[in-house]
């Protein structure tokens, strides 16, 4: 069932952890048939409840699929695979990629001014532990932008791109197993991180 793959682990998060593991190498593929609950918990020496709460903790993560008698199986499509490797499609001759979302360059304004002036004011005053996470300079020009399209006036934090906003509202607001509506066909990076919150898109 498990071919030469050996799942290990005493606690839920340690046998869960084995398959993800498994999963992540692709020593258990897409549609393996994992062990029985009680089988899994009789060659571990775990209480079955042990390797009933790793499998829904896989579950949740979008990692297997339980079909009741018919057991549980790697799901064709594990939340933690990227979408890019495995929905691939050549750009034909003559069309532009715009699959990455990245600006031409050429359109980007010179930054070196800027991040030369910005290292030269860290050296003076570094920015340190307890300093305010956002700079009043920076909040001001962005409560003026945000106030001109509508948007009331609340906290502001920042960011490591759109994705990262997004993950931060999901886990502050949801929890495992919610579900959440998106767009599909949509933006994969969105869509591969729905699954790997536990969210059910």
């Amino acid at each position: 069932m498990l071919g030469d793959y050996r799942i290990t682990g005493r606690g839920a998060a340690d046998i869960a952890a084995s398959v993800e593991r498994g999963i992540g190498t692709g020593a258990l593929p897409p549609g393996h048939l994992l062990p029985p609950q009680r089988e899994l918990a009789t060659t571990l020496g775990v209480n079955p409840n042990t390797v009933a709460a790793a499998y829904r903790t896989l579950r949740e993560r979008g990692l297997i699929e339980t079909a009741g008698r018919r057991g549980s199986r790697v799901r064709h499509r594990p939340a933690s695979t990227s979408r890019d490797d495995t929905i691939r499609v050549d750009v034909p001759p003559g069309a532009r990629d715009i699959s990455d979302g990245n600006p031409d360059p050429a359109l980007l304004p010179p930054l070196g001014p800027a991040l030369a002036a910005t290292a030269a004011r860290s050296a003076g005053a570094p920015v340190l532990y307890g300093t305010p996470p956002v700079s009043d300079r920076l909040a001001a020009v962005s409560r003026t932008g945000l106030a001109a399209d509508g948007v009331p006036e609340a906290p502001l934090t920042v960011t490591s791109g759109s994705l990262d906003a997004v993950e931060r509202v999901l886990a502050a607001h949801l929890r495992p197993g919610d579900a959440v509506a998106v767009e599909d066909p949509g933006w994969g990076s969105l869509l591969d991180l729905v699954p790997a919150l536990g969210l059910r898109p």
